[in-house]
């Protein structure tokens, strides 16, 4: 965990030293994302449905309905 003094000393430093450890920072992070497991990907099926009849929608409509 980083401490307040730490804190002060990094937004002390020099912007190109502040770079340099976001950029170790980052390719921590991007090491470990890679050494983590992928979620598993869930199969979907779509099923269809019918309205009865096709729909149009007026979009001006719709959004004059909605003023206030």
């Amino acid at each position: 965990m980083i401490n307040s003094r730490t804190l002060r000393e990094i937004q002390g430093a020099p912007v190109e030293e502040r770079l340099h450890l976001i950029e170790i920072i980052l390719q921590s992070l991007k090491k470990d994302i890679e050494t983590t497991s992928p979620a598993p990907k869930k199969i979907f099926t779509v099923r269809k449905f019918s309205l009865g009849a096709e729909v149009h929608a007026d979009r001006h409509q719709l959004y004059n309905e909605r003023t206030i």
